[in-house]
């Protein structure tokens, strides 16, 4: 049942797309596929040092940790950045704001529903972790629009 609703989560996350202006689709898109990268690294090492019990098969486990990855995290960060790039401020507080409620809210609700639980990890670990990514990401949003904001 989980499963099903986070594949939907999935597919809603990406209609979200449609109603983001075009440019910021493509200007914000090489950061999404980094942060992409960066959850993937993370859940791989996670899964290798056991921060988390995650239920299923290997198999099952990645695409699950998959979907989540590429669908409400990948679209979210594109927002946020559409939203709030260019005021690192703003981009801090909705970053601390959205790791907050999923480490507050929606990892509690994946404990109990025995889809994950943190083992080795906490959810302070976590709001740590995605702080530092979303510093990364940020200062790599601001590399690759360097060379283009030469040529306006």
């Amino acid at each position: 049942m989980l499963v099903t609703i986070m594949r939907i989560l999935f597919v809603l996350s990406w209609t979200t797309v449609f109603f983001m202006p075009k440019n910021s689709i493509k200007r914000f898109f090489q950061v999404t596929i980094g942060s992409a990268l960066l959850t993937v690294t993370t859940v791989l090492i996670g899964t290798h040092y056991y921060f988390w019990d995650k239920k299923g098969t290997t198999k099952n486990r990645m695409w699950n940790h998959l979907i989540l990855v590429l669908g409400p995290f990948a679209v979210g960060n594109m927002w946020i950045f559409h939203l709030t790039y260019g005021n690192f401020v703003l981009y801090f507080f909705a970053n601390l704001i959205n790791n907050f409620s999923y480490a507050f809210g929606g990892m509690p609700l994946l404990a109990k529903a025995k889809y994950l639980k943190y083992v080795r990890f906490t959810r302070v670990h976590h709001i740590i972790i995605t702080m530092i990514e979303s510093f990364i990401l940020y200062g790599y949003q601001m590399l690759y629009d360097k060379p283009y904001s030469n040529q306006k």
